[in-house]
């Protein structure tokens, strides 16, 4: 398997993986590359967006697989929406099958509630906020294990951020409950930035010039596996992955709230250092 990064707002993202012919890069598949790459590779120092989701229905949070995730081929207006600080609504003109969404993922969490978490499609996770978890405990956490798609899977990431990057706990993001129905994207944060590999399961920020996903390609590189950015290929670039990675982190995190805007002081740096 071999991953490649597209830039740029979502709906561009996708266009680009569709452009290239390839599938958008799962959870899991993301988290599998980082253990192959490691920690000091472009794909674990960036975050990048998931086509797995979040969405509150009718006062519960209903998380989705890519195939039920309305945001995807509603793609340009959630852009919209993020870009003019509002939530992208599950109102009834927004369709899944030819169904309003909200239906859809309503059936499909109770088609699948007898399955095992990492063979829904469609996990209800009921009222659960915004938590923190272990990196030795991946395995017990409904929402990890439903995007690694199984407790083994999601033990062995929890584990590799735990020993090879160094990180005790991370912070698992889910959207607020509300009267309206909404969709939030995925971003699984970079290990790098003050976010630690945390799952953003809250995410509004698909209007972002630099955010970033994931295609995938059946093909691999020469040597048979795809390769990390060299130091000689560095050269290149103004700027680290590292640097690219920590400051998209602060003004995701200040957009969202989680950081003080004092914060974008070191972006500005950042871009100040950019134009020498």
């Amino acid at each position: 398997m071999e991953l490649q990064r597209y830039t740029g707002n979502f709906s561009k993202c996708l266009a680009e993986v569709a452009k290239a012919k390839q599938k958008i890069a799962t959870a899991k598949q993301g988290m599998e590359y980082r253990i192959e790459q490691g920690v000091d590779s472009d794909v674990c120092q960036g975050g990048f967006w998931c086509p797995e989701n979040f969405n509150v229905v009718d006062g519960r949070i209903l998380a989705a697989l890519g195939d039920y995730n309305p945001l995807i081929p509603y793609a340009e207006q959630a852009v919209n929406a993020h870009r003019g600080g509002k939530e992208f609504y599950l109102n009834d003109a927004v369709l899944l099958n030819g169904k309003p969404a909200t239906e859809v993922l309503k059936e499909i969490a109770e088609q699948d509630s007898e399955k095992p978490v990492y063979k829904k499609r469609v996990l209800d996770l009921g009222q659960t906020s915004t938590h923190d978890v272990s990196t030795d405990s991946f395995a017990d956490d409904d929402g990890i294990v439903f995007l690694a798609r199984g407790k083994t899977f999601a033990n062995k990431y929890g584990l590799f951020l735990k020993n090879q990057a160094g990180i005790p706990e991370i912070t698992f993001y889910l959207p607020s409950i509300s009267q309206e129905n909404y969709s939030r994207g995925l971003w699984l944060c970079g290990l790098d930035g003050g976010y630690w590999s945390n799952f953003g399961g809250n995410y509004r920020g698909f209007g972002y010039v630099v955010g970033s996903r994931f295609g995938v390609s059946c093909k691999r590189s020469a040597e048979g596996a795809s390769q990390k950015i060299s130091a000689s290929e560095k050269k290149g670039f103004p700027y680290t992955p590292k640097e690219y990675a920590r400051n998209l982190g602060i003004v995701q995190g200040v957009r969202e709230g989680r950081l003080p805007n004092s914060k974008l002081e070191q972006v500005l740096e950042f871009f100040e250092k950019l134009k020498k």
